[in-house]
């Protein structure tokens, strides 16, 4: 009777399972194979959309993560799938990381995106910028009040090789009749004051004993003077607004001293006039009707320019916009023209082609205008897709290519996101301009920061190292110093480098090889802004604490305040 019991039971376990679970998960084997050729298809087809590679570019180091991610999660639905482990082994391992995820964010969080969009985490513990800053306040808050009792106004009064706008007279980034000395070992900088400061990531400008800068204090952008020499707060300007962006909240862009006057445009397109002496304000002007809607991604980042009686901006945001100018004494508006959307360059007062006119690197790319506004030339360039165009990088005119003439002119512009650079030769014949490429390519793409050009070679960063290219050619001489996305002045025959993370560096300015020179901790954290440089008073910023130092001078190799040595 066992005999037969087991004999008749035999053909049964060895027949396959036929029940609906098996049948369940066999079809959902084939839905789950068929999702992932879906996938594969649709970012295939996706990948060939310019928006889309736009984005992948902008992307920068965070691509290899996010790409091995993304692969590991496939790896890991793959294997749910196909391997069918216990349920009681997929709830224990899900909820292992789901521990780990919550253990990582009660103690973490994310501080800031570097330059190439890697996040930058702190402890929850340690105060914010903002937090630090406010602690700031509230312990100085009895000396900045007797400061203000006491003091009848400081000195603006402009002296030789003070630095009163961005990037310097010419815009160009080109500081001259200064030689620094490059053996910081035997003669270190001297530093002369170090303090925290409001968010904010425009650097200083300075005129007479005022250095000045844009900071956002709470719920209020500030225009904020403290002294050169001391760090000492003088005055303060108020105007109640906030941009916010995940990438860093507050103004952006480099104040304008002339005649005593600070010149400022503000993140939501606020362009004030403010007396320099006390820090009253003169007059204020919205360039954009309806900052919501018409103000780009990131804010409103040129510096104004002034030029005689005229404060020259680029704000977009309508037809007729692409360039406003005011009057520098009253404010009112003299003249608009053109319709390009705002990029994040500042306007530049050029001769080119045997004409002056205004340069504006602008969400729709190069452009000249004439002096009263009217387009005269539009060379297209367009970084980061339609809906962000990220012209960053000031242009530079260029010379010393044997053909510069009354009719040539030549500029040099570059962008990030895989864009890459271009030499433009600009012609005007027969009142006809024209625009041609004289070489372009990938080999410096200056995302967020500045390039300077001497004796036919060119510096900057390419997507965060330093990279020097032949002006003529565009071919690449040398590729070598990770300073991230900082920003660079050339004083003399050395190039200073602002790196990305707040050391100061300087380099020589060779096509040869990269050969640095010496190296300055001046900051600790993530710094966009740009350094200023005054006689040989460097003063260098971020988002969380502003420091100046005194740099030794070659002639001499003592520290020596040019600025503070004049009368």
């Amino acid at each position: 009777m066992s005999e037969q019991t087991t004999q008749g039971t035999t053909p049964s376990a060895e027949t396959p399972p036929t029940t609906t679970a098996a049948k369940i998960v066999l079809a959902l084997q084939a839905v789950g194979i068929g999702v992932v050729i879906a996938i594969v298809v649709s970012l295939a087809r996706l990948a060939q959309h310019p928006e889309f590679q736009a984005f992948y570019l902008g992307l920068d180091q965070m691509r290899t993560p996010l790409i091995a991610g993304a692969l590991a999660l496939v790896v890991v639905i793959a294997s749910v799938i196909w391997i069918r482990p216990k349920s009681r082994t997929v709830l224990t391992a899900a909820a292992v990381m789901f521990v780990l995820f919550l253990g990582f964010k009660s103690v973490l969080r994310i501080e800031s995106f570097s330059g190439g969009m890697v996040p930058r985490f702190a402890w929850r513990w340690t105060p914010t910028a903002e937090e630090q800053f406010v602690k700031f306040q509230t312990q100085h808050a009895a000396e900045t009040a007797e400061t203000a009792e006491v003091d009848s106004g400081i000195d603006v009064v402009a002296r030789a090789n003070d630095y009163t706008t961005f990037l310097g007279t010419a815009r160009d980034g080109v500081i001259n009749n200064i030689a620094l000395e490059t053996d910081w070992s035997a003669y270190p900088p001297r530093e002369l004051w170090r303090h925290p400061v409001g968010l904010g990531w425009g650097g200083f400008s300075v005129s007479g004993d005022a250095a000045i800068t844009q900071e956002q204090r709470g719920e209020e952008e500030t225009v904020v003077c403290y002294d050169l020499k001391t760090g000492r707060e003088e005055w303060v300007s108020r105007n109640p607004q906030r941009f916010v962006d995940t990438h860093g909240d507050g103004p952006r862009a480099n104040p304008t001293i002339v005649d005593g006057r600070v010149y400022t445009m503000g993140a939501l397109g606020q362009l004030s006039c403010i007396n320099g002496t006390d820090g009253a304000s003169i007059w204020t002007q919205n360039t954009l009707a309806d900052p919501a809607s018409q103000n780009i991604l990131w804010g409103m980042s040129g510096s104004p320019l002034v030029v005689e009686n005229r404060v020259i901006v680029t704000p977009g945001g309508g037809a007729g916009r692409a360039i406003v100018a005011y009057d520098a004494a009253q404010g009112d508006e003299l003249f608009h023209g053109g319709d390009d959307p705002a990029g994040y360059a500042s306007p530049a007062l050029v001769q080119l082609a045997g004409q002056t006119q205004f340069l504006s690197f602008n969400g729709a790319g190069l452009r000249g205008f004439d002096e009263q506004g009217e387009p005269l030339w539009l060379h297209p360039w367009l970084t980061q897709g339609e809906s962000q165009r990220v012209n960053v990088a000031q242009p530079v005119v260029v010379e010393g290519l044997g053909e510069e003439t009354a009719q040539v002119g030549h500029v040099l512009v570059s962008s990030g996101y895989g864009t890459g650079a271009a030499l433009l030769r600009i012609t005007h014949e027969n009142d006809q301009w024209q625009v041609t490429e004289v070489w372009r390519n990938r080999n410096l793409k200056s995302k967020m920061s500045n390039f300077v050009v001497q004796d036919g070679f060119v510096y900057g960063m390419d997507n965060g190292i330093m990279t020097c290219l032949d002006l003529k050619t565009g071919d690449r001489k040398w590729k070598k110093g990770r300073y991230g996305h900082g920003q660079i002045l050339l004083v003399g025959n050395v190039l200073l480098v602002q790196s990305e993370s707040g050391k100061v560096v300087l380099v020589e300015a060779t096509p040869e090889e990269h050969h640095k020179l010496a190296t300055l901790a001046a900051l600790g954290d993530k710094t966009w802004n740009h350094p200023t440089l005054s006689g040989n008073i460097l003063i260098v910023r971020n988002d969380r604490e502003a420091a100046a130092f005194e740099l030794p001078l070659r002639q001499t190799n003592e520290v020596a305040a040019t600025t503070s040595s004049q009368p």
